[in-house]
């Protein structure tokens, strides 16, 4: 989770997070598969050594979003849903100069979470996020991990419309 800022136009009206992957993901989660994919230098602050990842935009659809943190010495995790939009080329080009444009993007909407609550909870920057068919199975997902998660002991917390 890098930064984001509210985006209107093309079908969207939202605040759109910019979700960054520092590392390859798999073209499937890619607008166009393989042919949205592409490969940048890694950065030399990141990665000394160099090389390159698998870099696109995130195909749009429905999130499970995840972020696992530590608070009075206990593993706490906050649990939520959202989607994934797609925007014009020229923002995400925009977008990608602001952060760090070898990695791939997701342009993500959290659900009834505005960016102050978001922020006030800003234990961790790393925010895991898995693909639902549908806001239903979305819903359904979160309650499955959520309880997975309290059952291995670390306390959960629903995050905005969920």
């Amino acid at each position: 989770m890098r930064w984001g800022e509210h985006y209107k136009g093309d079908g969207v009206d939202a605040y759109v997070w910019v979700f960054l992957i520092s590392g390859a993901a798999p073209p499937a989660h890619f607008i166009g598969g393989y042919r949205g994919a592409s490969s940048e230098r890694q950065p030399p602050m990141y990665f000394r050594l160099g090389g390159g990842t698998l870099k696109g935009i995130s195909k749009p659809g429905h999130i499970v979003w995840s972020r696992v943190f530590i608070m009075d010495g206990k593993l706490h995790c906050d649990l939520g849903i959202g989607r994934v939009v797609e925007l014009p080329l020229k923002e995400t080009e925009r977008r990608w100069k602001e952060t760090t444009s070898p990695w791939p993007i997701m342009h993500a909407v959290l659900n009834g979470i505005t960016r102050d609550q978001m922020m006030a909870r800003h234990k961790s920057n790393h925010i895991q996020v898995v693909y639902a068919p549908n806001e239903k199975q979305a819903h359904r997902a979160l309650r499955s991990k959520a309880a997975l998660l309290a059952e291995l002991g670390l306390e959960v917390h629903f995050c905005g419309d969920v």
